[in-house]
């Protein structure tokens, strides 16, 4: 979480999607490079997500919407496991 978190910190959420989509498109990006292009797309997607909360003010912070964001994955794994 340390790499999405500061990833969220320094780059706006149009910067974060422009890296995804350079990441989708060329294979590589100026934002994040992981081990594997799946811990990239991880990393970035997931600090866009947090950065879009923030800057449409449904997180008071980065630190906040990462809770969020936490608390979504835990509830759509337990989703999950209902069906």
């Amino acid at each position: 979480m340390k790499d999405v978190r500061e990833m969220a910190e320094k780059y706006s959420h149009k910067e974060l999607e422009q890296c995804i989509e350079d990441q989708l498109k060329s294979g590589n990006n100026t934002c994040f490079t992981g081990s594997t292009v799946e811990e990239t797309m991880n990393v970035l997607s997931k600090a866009s997500y947090i950065k879009q909360l923030v800057e449409e003010g449904k997180s008071e912070s980065i630190m906040d919407g990462l809770r969020k964001m936490a608390a979504s994955i835990r509830s759509l794994a337990e989703n999950k496991k209902e069906e």
